[in-house]
């Protein structure tokens, strides 16, 4: 019976001494359902359910993609600090044929994922409760996580 708690003990020392990565993201490290968005400019929202558009965060990387267009997916490096999400350097993600940075002449295709530059800055207006609203100079961008 001493040997046994004592078993238990050591197993119990060792899995307590594992340590497990994570970053700095918090709450912002999952994947996020687009729901709607609000023009900045006109007041007008549009209902984005349908279009099925998922934005995914791990580490220093996020992924835009809509589950509708033939699994394209798209790359960006970002950083979130002090309130805000900083999103850069996109490019297509693509296996077969090779990635393709995004230029300005190719930033419409990332528009309806609700990036619009190739560096965009979005206020972190809301992180919480499965929900998240972004904002940029141009749109607010509202969240569930999926």
């Amino acid at each position: 019976m001493k040997h046994l708690l004592y078993i238990f003990l050591f197993f119990v020392v060792l899995l307590s001494s594992c340590e497990t990565t994570s970053s700095e993201n918090g709450e912002l490290d999952n994947m996020w359902y687009l729901t709607t968005v609000d023009s900045l400019s006109n007041g007008k929202t549009v209902d984005y359910r349908t279009k099925r558009i998922f934005w995914s965060f791990q580490g220093t990387l996020m992924q835009t993609n809509c589950v509708d267009s033939m699994n394209q997916f798209y790359m960006y490096r970002f950083e979130k600090k002090d309130g805000q999400l900083i999103v850069k350097s996109p490019f297509k993600y693509d296996r077969v044929t090779d990635d393709c940075m995004i230029t300005e002449e190719t930033l419409d295709i990332i528009r309806m994922y609700g990036v619009n530059s190739l560096t965009d800055t979005f206020k972190i207006e809301n992180i919480g409760n499965s929900r998240m609203v972004l904002k940029d100079s141009r749109l607010r961008l509202h969240f569930e996580k999926y």
